[in-house]
């Protein structure tokens, strides 16, 4: 499998075309090898340990002290260990908020009506 080219753009992008994206997504989408990766990331919480090479944790990194992304954080483990990461929406961001629980989400390209 070729490797995906890892950036800042590029993972932000992986992260904001879904509401959720777990660590070994990250890992397969970006075909980082080995599961002995336990990598700091610095935030505002402190720091994070997770399961990327340094370089693709360096990057994530950066995305969270922007702001950008938040870690969901495995709970039961005494160090504090990322089990996923999701998109903090800001209001100059161009996405739609995810359909209320019970909605259906529309297809065809159209916005929802306001209601």
């Amino acid at each position: 499998m070729p490797k995906k080219r890892l950036s800042k753009s590029s993972l932000l992008w992986f992260i904001r075309s879904r509401s959720y994206v777990s660590v070994p997504d990250i890992r397969r989408r970006f075909n980082l090898q080995g599961d002995d990766y336990a990598s700091p990331v610095a935030g505002p919480q402190g720091k994070v340990y997770v399961g990327l090479p340094p370089d693709a944790a360096r990057v994530l990194g950066e995305l969270v002290r922007e702001g950008r992304v938040g870690l969901e954080l495995q709970p039961g483990i005494l160090a504090r260990a990322a089990t996923g990461v999701y998109v903090i929406p800001h209001s100059n961001d161009r996405t739609t908020p995810p359909p209320e629980e019970g909605e259906e989400e529309q297809t065809g390209g159209e916005p929802a009506a306001a209601s």
